[in-house]
């Protein structure tokens, strides 16, 4: 009989999908999504049902828990309590602080907090990346700027392991079709600060001086057009398509046509949609942080600093290639498969079963 666990979600995304449908096959699961994005009343009101449901049912022997955050923290204590093993995922907006950008949870002192303590009641904490653990991000900070859980929280002893997330597999594209000559960049933006951060400010500079190179940014909150417009300009440029959101389909045939995938961030974990657009056959140019190394390998671009010249460079570059698309494309199929993470998680979970176990 499987153990009963608990799988606790703030929001809904394709990498979290993947692990729901993971731990589905390992353990009697069930899911809570707790609607941060939604609203305040709406996260508050599912973190105290889940707390409630956990103390009063009791049949849990495992939590797992995606991301050190508000919610974090009471469930945390909570499973601790009751002695229910708590496992917590960290993806990077929680292993990180970059006062200036009022990024990373460690920013705010009671956010902070909560990822503290969630973080110090942790059994084991899984990272998807050895870069959230401890690390030092010289591309933003040529000197240096310190990154990680056992940099940011003192005295922090709970163990972690590291277990790289698995992209979900598209339908296959048709990797010998021509490619237009566009470069895509995605990524969330629920604060103006986040513009920066994944690097849509270095790719808008490049547009307004290239008329001649196309850009698509995928994931520019239109809240924000007004300060954006006024700042740079930006929706004003004729080189460049900005959609606030895609369906996953739609943005699965965005990749399937671009030549080229941008991923400039100031700070990252292991970046979805760059696995996702790599699949999907984009050539890609990513900034030298934690995960994106990783996923690009050698089929792609890296950016050693932030400065929008070099990355204009490493773009023509990119441009000019003749890439393997295919080739760039298995090399996320297999490194990163969704039997990759479930066999890496399955090994660190019941670490006594033998490597020919057959559950479920």
């Amino acid at each position: 009989m499987k153990e009963k666990a608990l799988l606790v979600l703030p929001t809904c995304s394709s990498f979290m999908d993947v692990d729901q449908k993971i731990l589905g096959e390992l353990f009697d699961l069930t899911t809570v999504f707790l609607g941060q994005d939604l609203s305040k009343q709406t996260y508050l009101q599912k973190i105290l049902t889940t707390l409630f449901s956990l103390r009063s049912k009791r049949k849990f022997s495992r939590v797992f828990i995606w991301f050190a955050d508000y919610h974090a923290a009471p469930i945390c204590l909570l499973a601790k309590a009751l002695g229910i093993t708590t496992h917590t995922f960290i993806g990077g907006y929680d292993a990180v602080k970059y006062p200036e950008l009022n990024m990373g949870v460690y920013c705010s002192f009671w956010r902070g907090l909560c990822a503290r303590i969630a973080l110090k009641h942790s059994d084991l904490i899984i990272a998807n990346h050895k870069a959230l653990l401890s690390s030092s991000n010289t591309y933003y900070n040529p000197s240096g700027h310190p990154e990680g859980i056992y940099r940011l929280v003192p005295a922090l002893g709970s163990p972690a392991a590291v277990v790289f997330n698995a992209v979900e597999p598209a339908a296959p594209p048709d990797l010998n079709k021509p490619r237009k000559a566009q470069i895509l960049t995605v990524g969330t933006t629920p604060r103006l600060q986040d513009f920066q951060n994944k690097g849509f400010d270095l790719l808008s500079q490049i547009a307004k001086r290239r008329p001649d190179l196309s850009f698509i940014f995928v994931g520019i909150q239109k809240r924000w057009q007004a300060a954006l417009e006024q700042e740079s300009g930006l929706y004003s440029l004729p080189n460049l398509q900005i959609h606030e959101f895609l369906p996953r389909a739609e943005l699965m045939e965005l990749m399937a046509e671009s030549a080229v995938y941008a991923q400039p961030s100031i700070s990252e974990g292991m970046p979805n949609a760059l696995m996702e657009a790599m699949l999907m056959g984009c050539f890609p140019v990513g900034s030298d942080v934690a995960g994106i190394p990783t996923v690009i390998g050698n089929h792609g671009i890296i950016i050693p600093r932030r400065d929008s010249r070099l990355l204009e460079k490493a773009l023509d570059e990119a441009l000019a290639q003749h890439p393997d698309r295919q080739a760039i494309s298995e090399s996320i199929s297999t490194r990163f498969s969704l039997q990759n993470r479930k066999e890496a998680l399955r090994k660190l979970l019941f670490p006594t079963e033998s490597s020919s176990s057959t559950r479920a």
